[in-house]
């Protein structure tokens, strides 16, 4: 037997909305996934609570974009990027949600775990953005390109989350994993958003562009902060293991932001990012994609790793070093 009662506003007082019956498995089904499947329907309730927390005005116009303006061979290679991109963005949530897990367990204050709720937030909708845009570019890309387009379980660059141990442990957890999401990886890709912004050509993509850049400032603003007020609670052997967790991961941005390229190819040069006379939906080429990597390392994350503490310069020397003879 059924209890109908609701509440004045016609809200059901408990129990699962009445479509959960009509809900198709697919956000929960284990299968082999491409990206668009992040979208699955659930039930009209979870849908309204989804968007009133992702959607953010104005949301991109999706359904302005004109393919028929761009060769498909153009969208196509758009469509990876935009796809890889919104698989980046829920590992981000992934890595988010694990921290956030970590800094509770070591019973921080709120101050620093308030924000991490806005970071997971933010990642999600740029998930969603990124692979929509990429369906937009290419709607039949999943069916075409399925290794393009994947979907794969998240894996963080660093050992799992402490789920138990003494402060110390989850604190030092933390302060590595904050270090390379945040200071690291949100600090180098606000750049690279800034510089997509000036290249991309079409209205629809630089709507999500923009989306995403404003959220990267703030981003690298809280890891930033938030490395700078745990480090002192830091013991001399849970800096240490920071500090080698910078060596690694150095020489692991490199290795998938630089495009083979290394410093030598660089030195001395500088780059302007222009807009060409060719349409771009959002992309930037391998050498663009270095040189902004190495100006970041140079020009800010050195500066900032000093001020908290950190030895940016020994960390760079001992990075691991990886073939860079696969340059396009």
């Amino acid at each position: 037997m059924h209890d109908r009662r609701r509440t004045s506003a016609g809200r059901a007082l408990s129990g699962p909305s009445e479509d959960t019956r009509d809900c198709p498995s697919g956000a929960v089904a284990d299968t082999t996934k491409t990206c668009e499947q992040m979208f699955a329907a659930t039930t009209r309730r979870l849908q309204r609570i989804y968007r009133g927390q992702v959607g953010r005005e104005p949301w991109p116009e999706f359904e302005s974009f004109r393919r028929g303006d761009y060769p498909l061979e153009l969208r196509r290679e758009a469509a990876r990027h935009w796809a890889r991109r919104a698989v980046a963005e829920y590992g981000s949530i992934h890595q988010f949600s694990g921290v956030t897990h970590a800094l509770c367990e070591a019973n921080v204050g709120l101050e620093l775990l308030g924000p991490l709720t806005r970071l997971m937030t933010d990642e999600v909708r740029h998930a969603e953005v990124c692979g929509q845009m990429a369906l937009a570019c290419d709607p039949e890309g999943p069916a075409v390109s399925p290794r393009a387009f994947a979907w794969e379980r998240p894996r963080a660059p660093w050992p799992r989350a402490p789920y138990a141990g003494d402060r110390q442990q989850l604190l030092r957890w933390a302060a590595e994993a904050i270090l390379v999401a945040c200071c690291l990886g949100e600090t180098i890709s606000r750049p690279m958003y800034d510089a997509l912004i000036v290249v991309c050509t079409d209205d629809v993509a630089n709507q999500v562009l923009r989306q995403i850049q404003r959220d990267e400032h703030l981003h690298a603003a809280f890891g930033w902060d938030a490395l700078a007020t745990i480090w002192p609670a830091l013991t001399r052997e849970s800096r240490a293991d920071v500090q080698e967790r910078l060596r690694v991961a150095f020489g692991g941005f490199e290795a998938t932001t630089a495009c083979g390229y290394t410093i030598a190819d660089v030195a001395g040069r500088e780059i302007t990012i222009t807009r060409t006379d060719g349409p771009n939906l959002g992309v930037l080429s391998p050498e663009q994609y270095a040189m902004i990597f190495f100006a970041t390392v140079e020009q800010e994350l050195f500066p900032g790793l000093q001020k908290i503490g950190l030895d940016p310069a020994e960390a760079w020397a001992k990075r691991p070093q990886t073939d860079v003879n696969h340059r396009p």
